[in-house]
């Protein structure tokens, strides 16, 4: 697991984070809507290798949502 990964998966006051079945969910907290907007935009320019993103606009030009899925748990298939 890289280092952005990891950091996307520890506890952060920009959002909340959800265990799902192929990922986790995170989702941006409106107080910090802008910080957690960079965090999914660095996410997305650095998704590929270790881990896929799929991010859900909050309307405007920030983000609301992003479902990270790790690599690894689609190869343990």
């Amino acid at each position: 697991m890289g280092r952005l990964l990891k950091k996307l998966l520890m506890d952060h006051p920009a959002y909340d984070i959800r265990r799902d079945k192929d990922g986790f969910v995170l989702i941006g907290k409106p107080d910090h809507i802008d910080e957690f907007s960079d965090l999914v935009r660095e996410a997305a320019d650095h998704a590929g290798e270790d881990f896929v993103v799929f991010t859900t606009s909050d309307g405007g030009q920030g983000y609301s949502q992003m479902f990270v899925m790790p690599l690894d748990a689609v190869d343990a298939r």
